[in-house]
């Protein structure tokens, strides 16, 4: 399996990565860099057993380590708060996991829906704007009056979008649109759940303005303007926190007085499913606290933050892709995938561990008997 074109490949989709010969080698689990650096050179064979082992450490097929598959044209890959190490190895990761997605997709005969809104620069140059978006999304979409719980079904169920977690040491969130991938939300897996409702609707504002902003005003590859961050903030705000509804739960809480809690402002952050800080500003910008430094000095204050600890710890969880969870048992159901296949998407290391994975989902793995539909 010796060819100068494979250890090219090799070489530059290591290269692309950023990863230096000797992290490869010893990621590849080569008792030494020199083989690695040999097999670049076309000085040693690879044996058709290291072909699996590069592909998951590379992040690539082995039909495209092998060339037999065209490459997926350059994505852009618009960060918030984008990592400052391996960005090129996680960004290559991320897009191996949109493929996976993709080929579940295929092989149950799903497309990845086109956008849903054409919003234009005019349309999000005020603040006002901004926040009539907001409504007219949710509207949209029909999430209810606590949004942050209701978004991530909407998204990947009725509208096709791929969310995805991703464990990150640095870095925020990330989105993309391609016309393969479809439209594509990373979330980081080690933020607080607050913050994750808070960021999947921060990178909607950037789907649904993507043509007017990432495409329109030139910021392929690079991170979003200061202006435009600030915008997907405030639509995220007032996505998330309905004015209407924040309001009625304010008035409840000061029915006998003017005032609220500490407590009864991590209570409201609870039910909507934000952070305490989030709610302070929305108050502010809803006219409920007179200014933005009082707001930002409550937001900051030490006891607010104590209270929220206390009262949030039991909600942290690891999250994931419930759709990509739940196209892949369809798929392994049916079987279009096999088992092995699926504890390779799952990162289930022990196969006998797959029965006890999808139980825990609410799923099984038999499709049971079929029944005939009748065309209407």
């Amino acid at each position: 399996m010796s060819s100068s074109s494979l250890a090219l490949r090799l070489k530059q989709i290591r290269e692309s990565l950023g990863m230096k010969l000797t992290d490869a080698a010893d990621k590849l689990g080569f008792s030494s860099y020199q083989i690695l650096s040999n097999i670049e050179e076309g000085k040693r064979e690879v044996k058709a057993s290291e072909l699996l082992k590069f592909s998951s450490v590379y992040y690539c097929s082995i039909d495209k380590l092998l060339g037999y598959e065209k490459p997926l044209a350059d994505v852009a890959f618009v960060w918030r708060n984008p990592p400052k190490e391996r960005r090129a190895e996680i960004e290559k990761d991320i897009l191996s996991r949109c493929e996976r997605y993709r080929l579940l997709e295929s092989l149950l005969n799903l497309k990845p829906m086109d956008r849903f809104i054409n919003v234009t620069i005019d349309d999000i140059n005020t603040n006002y704007k901004v926040q009539k978006l907001a409504s007219e999304v949710s509207g949209l979409l029909k999430l209810g009056r606590r949004p942050a719980f209701t978004l991530q079904k909407v998204l990947e169920q009725d509208y096709g979008i791929k969310v995805l977690y991703y464990a990150l040491s640095e870095g925020s969130s990330v989105s993309t649109i391609n016309h393969y991938l479809g439209n594509v939300v990373v979330i980081n897996n080690n933020e607080a759940p607050w913050r994750q409702n808070f960021d999947l609707a921060h990178e909607l504002f950037h789907l649904i303005t993507w043509d007017a902003v990432v495409l329109g005003q030139n910021h392929i590859n690079e991170g979003y303007s200061e202006d435009i961050e600030k915008k997907a903030d405030a639509f995220a705000s007032a996505l998330l926190l309905p004015g209407d509804e924040v309001s009625k739960e304010i008035m409840a809480r000061a029915e006998t007085s003017k005032h609220i809690t500490y407590s009864d402002m991590v209570d409201i952050a609870i039910e909507f499913g934000v952070s305490t800080q989030a709610l302070v500003y929305r108050l502010f910008y809803l006219n409920f606290i007179r200014s933005f430094v009082q707001a930002d000095a409550i937001a900051k204050d030490f006891d607010l933050l104590q209270i929220s600890n206390k009262k949030r710890i039991g909600e942290w969880k690891e999250r994931e892709s419930e759709q990509f969870t739940s196209l892949s048992i369809r798929c392994l159901r049916k079987g279009l995938i096999s088992r092995g296949k699926f504890a390779e998407f799952m990162e289930i290391n022990d196969r006998s561990d797959i029965d006890d994975y999808i139980t825990s989902r609410g799923f099984i793995e038999e499709e049971g008997n079929s029944i005939e539909i009748m065309a209407s």
